[in-house]
């Protein structure tokens, strides 16, 4: 691990649209003790090459394609990248965002400032591209009172960008699973939130996150997918292991959630799903 030094991680798939922006917004950083490791995940379009142009002109650019013995997917490539870093600080990125020239300065000087904070959080601008057709009214909100109520209910939310962490928060908590296709940003900062839920916030805008028609955001939209994806993720979210009464999911919330999605499961005739909620409805209750 190298002192002082952001670890920008990243998973590109088929956004050479984007990529010069975004590469050139990290390459203007205010900060300039970073490495920027991108895996791609074996992009059919011209990615790899718009990749390599910047890593032959400043090797702080890492740039691996995804290995035929690692699975498809981001969360998989952006756990490969993790793997490959050297940073004390880790900045998770789109490929498709846009990082302000004061991005990583102020979350940096933050932390170096606030050493008893695991991570900081900044704020974000959200951009509609034009003509997108998928969900314009999910925002973020990176402060509250009661975190981990407030998170299991989608009032506290993280972009994928706000965050930088210290490394050792990952290797605590663990990095993204690969049993979820979609919200797995959330489960994973729903994990920091859980276990170190001391962070800080800059409270002001140092990137752009990007909504396109071709973003994960709005290919998950088809309502079977999402609701298969929130059932599986409450079923990972109910079986985190608790650590002491400050770092647990509330029993109230706990047989909250059970039950909804048992409701859930039930409605949508998923009924290995209602299965599982229904016996882990019955575990809540008997914590009662």
């Amino acid at each position: 691990m190298q002192n002082g030094l952001v670890s920008i991680l990243i998973a590109n798939f088929n956004k050479e649209r984007y990529l010069v922006e975004t590469l050139r917004s990290i390459l203007d950083q205010e900060y300039q003790l970073w490495e920027c490791i991108i895996v791609d995940d074996r992009s059919t379009d011209n990615s790899m090459q718009i990749l390599l142009e910047f890593a032959r002109m400043d090797a702080r650019f890492k740039v691996i394609e995804r290995a035929s013995d690692i699975p498809k997917g981001a969360n998989f490539c952006r756990n490969h990248a993790f793997s490959l870093c050297q940073g004390e600080f880790i900045q998770w990125f789109d490929s498709d965002d846009i990082m302000y020239p004061w991005f990583l300065k102020d979350k940096v000087r933050y932390l170096q400032s606030h050493p008893e904070t695991a991570y900081v959080i900044s704020r974000g601008e959200i951009k509609f591209e034009p003509g997108f057709e998928g969900n314009t009214k999910f925002a973020q909100t990176i402060e509250s009172p009661n975190p981990i109520e407030d998170y299991l209910k989608f009032r506290l939310s993280f972009l994928i960008a706000g965050p930088l962490v210290r490394r050792f928060v990952f290797d605590e908590i663990g990095l993204y699973n690969p049993k979820l296709r979609r919200h797995q940003e959330w489960e994973l900062f729903f994990r920091m939130v859980l276990f170190q839920s001391n962070w800080g916030i800059v409270d002001t805008s140092g990137f752009r996150y990007q909504v396109n028609n071709n973003s994960i955001t709005s290919r998950f939209q088809e309502k079977r997918r999402v609701v298969e994806s929130e059932l599986i993720l409450f079923l990972e979210i109910l079986g985190l292991p608790d650590r002491d009464s400050h770092h647990s999911i509330p029993n109230s919330e706990r047989r909250r959630l059970a039950f909804k999605y048992l409701m859930v499961a039930s409605y949508h005739r998923r009924l290995a799903f209602s299965y599982r909620y229904f016996l882990q409805l019955c575990q809540e209750l008997l914590r009662f």
